[in-house]
């Protein structure tokens, strides 16, 4: 047990864990000054709440996915450290890239209106720390060795004081926006991701 709570641990502190993160959108509006010079251009003319949602969507699944795969690993009967090593290499490198694609995306699209304009900026926010994190992971995680003895408490330590329901909050907040709520039924990309997870295991609506 004490193995599988270490390698979640790094889940949470590599995923889950950012500032950003908050119940208040508006408290999140400041942003780098890259985004902040790229999200107002694209405020000028709004995006398609769909396009626009299902480009969040698409961030997000890849991240869930090799999330599902790694605690896979995590849960075999026998535990093998190498494999459990190879599954969070890749995890972190899937999960890095799409998040910073995806805040590259969402911060060119623009805002879907004025209304969404504080949500917009915290997500954007959200998806470059958690891309920058999870690169900045992947390296600690190279350089850790499977073979040792003490590698599952090495991983355990990247996570530590994460917050583990912070991607589930953004979704979900995502999900029962006013202005979004609907949009988030409509795109395909949302509508697999939900579906996908579901059948995984993993309602991330937390239903």
């Amino acid at each position: 047990m004490k193995q599988r709570i270490a390698l979640f641990g790094v889940l949470a502190g590599a995923v889950l864990a950012v500032s950003a993160c908050s119940s208040t959108p508006a408290a999140n509006t400041a942003t780098t000054s890259s985004t902040t010079s790229t999200t107002s251009a694209a405020a000028a003319k709004n995006s398609d709440p769909v396009a626009w949602t299902g480009t969040f969507c698409e961030g997000v699944s890849p991240t869930m996915e090799a999330l599902v795969d790694v605690l896979k690993v995590a849960f075999q009967e026998v535990p093998d450290p190498a494999a459990q090593k190879d599954a969070l290499m890749k995890f972190a490198t899937t999960s890095s890239e799409s998040m910073t694609s995806t805040a590259k995306k969402l911060g060119e699209l623009g805002p879907p209106s004025k209304e969404t304009q504080a949500l917009h900026d915290e997500l954007v926010k959200f998806f470059t720390d958690n891309g920058k994190t999870l690169a900045k992971t992947k390296e600690d995680l190279a350089k850790l060795d499977p073979a040792a003895p003490d590698f599952t408490d090495q991983v355990g330590k990247l996570g530590d004081g994460a917050d583990q329901t912070a991607l589930q909050a953004q979704i979900k907040k995502l999900s029962e926006d006013p202005a979004l709520k609907d949009a988030f039924a409509k795109a395909p990309q949302c509508v697999e991701m939900s579906t996908k997870m579901k059948e995984l295991g993993t309602d991330m609506l937390g239903g």
